[in-house]
């Protein structure tokens, strides 16, 4: 099987009791059944606590539910006190995989570090370098991919190369992202997927004029804060961003923010066709961190918006439903907010 991660997975190291936003905290902590059985068995004070600790929540996981809103294995020194008796193989599957998103595509997965981890965005937002890429082969088996994959591929990869061409304006390369992901999705409503690799190889950007209108502000904002909320003062947050006069971020962090979306989400159109619900979605993102930047600066922006979407399929889900539904948040709006 082949594995695809960003240049920099490879120098991440979790900050551990020296973390200033520790994943021990605010998130409960989903128990997998084989660690939870493990669990069972462990002797003494320990094995003890660990038991009374675990319940089983709405959902029907196990899970460690939080204490003062942290996990109740978190010590004084910020340090796990499983990882610290045990070792990191008897922490939940959850706590090893932290902050890494991993998608399986039958033939190849790609694995990605959220940014709200600090180490993870401060990796992400650390250099100016265009953000690549790297693959290697394993022994691991693969199994047969989506036949659309064949057709996404190659458009997902053209969409990376618009924006990283960095001989044009940030903006005008987001611009002409969304403007082959409006045509890509034609064919792919058309269930035309097998003519993405041609789309992707011939396109040149289509000339048309924007409408009047606002762009994607504020109601971009008014929408996040209509989500689920992980921390009390995220609309207080975004609020002050509706205020706030914008300030510019550096175009090459926010190209690689771009990318570092458009590599996670893209792809993931092979499961339900909504390519440009996805584009749309990675625009939002790095718009809106730029936005965020003039209330708590870039990189708090980015970890907080990661903290609150993309550990939430509720959110994830409720955004894609708005981009299909609601008119402050299409294609055009979009356009008007990048052409302003």
């Amino acid at each position: 099987m082949r594995i695809r991660v960003p240049d920099y997975y490879g120098h991440f190291r979790c900050l551990a009791g020296a973390c200033p936003h520790t994943c021990c905290e605010k998130w409960e902590v989903v128990i997998d059944q084989e660690t939870a059985h493990l669990y069972a068995g462990v002797p003494g004070p320990l094995g003890e606590k660990l038991r009374a600790a675990m319940q089983v929540d709405g959902d029907g996981a196990s899970c460690f539910p939080l204490a003062g809103g942290r996990c109740p294995f978190l010590d004084r020194e910020g340090l796990c006190e499983i990882h610290r008796t045990l070792g990191p193989e008897a922490t939940s599957l959850t706590c090893r995989a932290h902050p890494r998103f991993a998608e399986e595509y039958g033939p190849f997965r790609e694995v990605s570090l959220c940014a709200s981890c600090p180490a993870a965005c401060d990796l992400l937002l650390g250099t100016d370098a265009p953000l690549t890429f790297l693959e290697q082969e394993t022994a691991e088996p693969g199994t047969p991919g989506d036949p659309w994959l064949t057709g996404l591929l190659p458009l997902r990869d053209r969409m990376l190369r618009e924006l990283a061409d960095r001989t044009r304006p940030l903006r005008e390369r987001m611009e002409r992202l969304l403007l082959l992901a409006v045509e890509a999705q034609s064919l792919l409503d058309e269930d035309r997927a097998e003519a993405l690799p041609a789309l992707a190889a011939d396109w040149t950007a289509p000339g048309y004029s924007i409408p009047a209108g606002p762009g994607i502000f504020p109601w971009a904002l008014r929408t996040l804060a209509a989500l689920e909320s992980l921390e009390e003062d995220w609309r207080d947050i975004l609020r002050r961003g509706e205020e706030a006069s914008p300030v510019s971020a550096p175009e090459p962090l926010l190209e690689r923010l771009g990318t570092y979306f458009s590599f996670r989400y893209l792809l993931k159109a092979v499961n339900d066709g909504d390519l440009l619900g996805r584009a749309q979605f990675c625009l939002l993102m790095v718009l809106t961190a730029e936005r965020l930047a003039a209330v708590c600066g870039l990189e708090e922006a980015v970890r907080r918006l990661c903290c609150e979407i993309e550990h939430s399929e509720e959110n994830l889900e409720a955004l894609q439903m708005a981009f299909r539904n609601d008119a402050d948040l299409s294609p055009a709006a979009f356009l008007c907010e990048l052409r302003r």
